[in-house]
């Protein structure tokens, strides 16, 4: 507390139940505090105020005679009760003009003046709540071990009152205002991030638990600004998508939605809180890629026929957010490593009786390890991935151009080839390029669905 405001403060009272003259001489020290917190009192006359309230909190013990214990007590619980409600009527009255003056605001003043109120109004709660410890510890707490509804600490009693009297009725200018600051920044402007922490932070001090007035909960929190903020999350980026996609490439939109997920999720601990992480990255994983999903889906055949691997990552990286959104592209992914496998044999499969095992077992082997590496390095090595890149594998060697007149001539042509490595292998062969090689045979084999002709192929070839 500082200097004594100019306003000189009325007598303390004369009598220590005099409740008009108490109440007077505690008004006026309150208004310093609520009104004038730069001014405030001294500590004399802070001490003065505390001093009052205790006097006349324990009036009734000082009074008269009496061995009626009971009767001392409700004496001694009316008038705090007096002092507790007439505090009340007066925050009721103190707010009815912060009220009156913040309707005169819009947009970012409104901002402006509603976080200083609030910063004002609950300073001077703590010093109150200081004020009146006596009350708090007696006649306060002694009513809610009672089990008494809307009866709080002061300070809790200020939260409540900024509730009912301001929050209810300038909450949606509040968040109208909070929301066209956070639009701003969206739209690459530079905001005043406090003002929004601030207003959270004051949305969240506002939710009393009523079964507990010590504790806190993020009802209104949850109601009044994570649920419109998350609301107008998705309008913002509904119309953003919808918009650019009308003018720029799918893959363009792949690289701002990208932007956009990872902006948003940065924004999380700037100025809000933890919790709103999930539903709010949820909330734009909708907008931004569900609602586009089959347009990325359709772009998928092109990516994949022209090799672009990085397109295809950051495809896989946004389709893999959201349920189910990769189930397409495994199958697309499946039928286009299949094809690309016949084709990799029809263009040895003309020479006929004449095809070398090695050109045969190449042409096999190119393709999967084009899109073995794809998988890896696209699609993150995804179990899912490697099963369809599998099923494919296993199609293609088991049942391509070279085979159709006769099923055995894959595990056939694998055996002449591994056959021929043997024979090939001497000292002076490297024993890197062996393995190499023999780690290639196993690659093709392991698709094989006839292994015992293999085996069988093999062995003949080992007697000869």
């Amino acid at each position: 507390m500082s200097k004594t405001s100019a306003n000189p403060p009325p007598p303390m009272p004369t009598s220590k139940d005099d409740v008009n003259g108490t109440w007077r001489f505690l008004e006026w020290g309150i208004e310093q505090i609520m009104s004038h917190l730069e001014s405030g009192v001294d500590l004399k006359t802070y001490m003065s105020l505390y001093t009052s309230i205790h006097n006349f909190c324990t009036a009734q013990k000082a009074v008269g005679q009496t061995n009626n214990l009971s009767s001392n007590h409700r004496g001694a619980h009316l008038l705090g009760e007096e002092l507790y409600h007439r505090l009340n009527d007066y925050l009721k009255r103190h707010l009815q003009g912060v009220h009156a003056e913040m309707v005169k605001h819009s947009d970012e003043a409104l901002l402006t003046y509603y976080i200083s109120q609030w910063k004002r109004y609950t300073t001077a709660g703590s010093y109150n709540n200081h004020l009146f410890r006596y009350l708090n510890r007696h006649w306060v707490k002694r009513e809610m071990d009672e089990g008494k509804k809307d009866i709080y600490d002061i300070y809790t009693l200020h939260l409540v009152r900024w509730k009912e009297d301001m929050f209810g009725s300038t909450q949606n200018a509040v968040m109208d205002a909070v929301l066209r600051l956070v639009e701003k920044q969206r739209n690459g402007e530079t905001i005043e991030q406090s003002k929004v922490k601030q207003v959270v932070d004051s949305f969240v001090a506002l939710g009393i638990d009523e079964a507990d007035s010590t504790k806190t909960n993020l009802e209104v929190y949850r109601q009044y600004f994570e649920k419109p903020y998350i609301e107008a999350t998705q309008k913002y980026y509904q119309n953003e998508s919808q918009s650019f996609l009308a003018e720029n490439s799918v893959v363009d939109y792949m690289k701002k939605a990208e932007r956009r997920l990872d902006e948003e999720k940065e924004r999380v601990p700037l100025f809000l809180l933890a919790e709103i992480m999930q539903p709010l990255m949820k909330c734009c994983e909708g907008a931004l890629i569900a609602d586009h999903a089959v347009l990325m889906r359709d772009e998928f055949q092109i990516l994949l026929d022209n090799d672009r691997e990085e397109d295809m990552a950051r495809m896989y990286k946004l389709l893999a957010r959201i349920p189910e959104g990769l189930d397409p592209l495994r199958s697309r992914f499946e039928n286009h490593v299949r094809r690309a496998g016949l084709l990799s044999v029809e263009k040895v499969a003309d020479q006929g009786d004449g095809l070398e095992p090695k050109a045969y077992v190449d042409a096999l082997l190119e393709v999967h390890t084009q899109y073995a590496a794809l998988v890896q390095t696209a699609f993150t090595g995804e179990s899912e991935f490697v099963r369809s890149l599998d099923n494919a594998c296993r199609e293609y060697i088991n049942r391509n151009k070279v085979c159709v007149k006769n099923s055995a001539r894959s595990p056939q042509m694998l055996a002449k080839h591994a056959d021929n490595v043997l024979k090939r292998s001497t000292k002076a062969t490297e024993e890197d390029d062996m393995e190499k090689m023999l780690n290639q045979v196993m690659t093709i084999f392991k698709y094989l669905e006839d292994k015992d002709v293999f085996q069988k192929f093999y062995s003949q070839t080992l007697a000869k």
